[in-house]
C-alpha cells in the first residue's frame, strides 16, 4: 500500500520541480529581452515647449525596418512625424514635423530585436503647464 502513495507524491514533485525550473528561466531571461530604458520627453513629464523630436533609447539595438512611432494628442489627432532615424545603435528618433500645442500626449512605440522579440509600448507627456497650477 505505501508504494502507490509514493508514486503519485513523486510524479508531483517532479512537476512542482518543473514549474520552479520554468518560473526561474523565466525570470532570468526577462532582462535580455528588448524594453525600453529611458525617452526624451521622459514618460509622464511637463516639458515648456515641444519637442523637435521623439528620442527613445533601448535595452538593445532595434530593427529600425519594422520600429514604429505613432504620437498623439490632444485627444486623438495625429502628429506629423519625420521618418525613423538610428542615431546609435540603440537609439531611435521620431523627428516631428508639425507644430505641438500645449495639452497631453501619447506616444506609441513597436519594434523588434534582431531576435524576433516584438516589444511595444505608451507613455505621455504634456507640453505647457501642469494641470491643476
Amino acid at each position: 500500500m505505501p508504494h502507490v502513495l509514493f508514486f503519485p507524491l513523486r510524479r508531483y514533485a517532479a512537476l512542482v520541480s518543473a514549474g520552479v525550473a520554468v518560473c526561474a528561466l523565466a525570470a532570468w531571461t526577462a532582462p535580455f529581452h528588448l524594453h525600453l530604458i529611458k525617452s526624451v520627453p521622459a514618460a509622464n513629464a511637463t516639458v515648456a515647449a515641444a519637442p523637435d523630436s521623439i528620442r527613445l533609447w533601448f535595452s538593445q539595438p532595434p530593427e529600425l525596418k519594422v520600429t514604429s512611432v505613432k504620437v498623439t494628442g490632444p485627444g486623438t489627432a495625429a502628429v506629423s512625424l519625420a521618418p525613423l532615424a538610428e542615431r546609435d545603435s540603440a537609439l531611435v528618433v521620431a523627428p516631428v514635423k508639425a507644430k505641438m500645442a500645449p495639452g497631453v500626449y501619447t506616444v506609441a512605440w513597436r519594434t523588434m530585436a534582431k531576435d524576433g522579440h516584438v516589444a511595444r509600448g505608451t507613455f505621455a507627456f504634456r507640453i505647457g503647464a501642469a494641470s491643476g497650477k
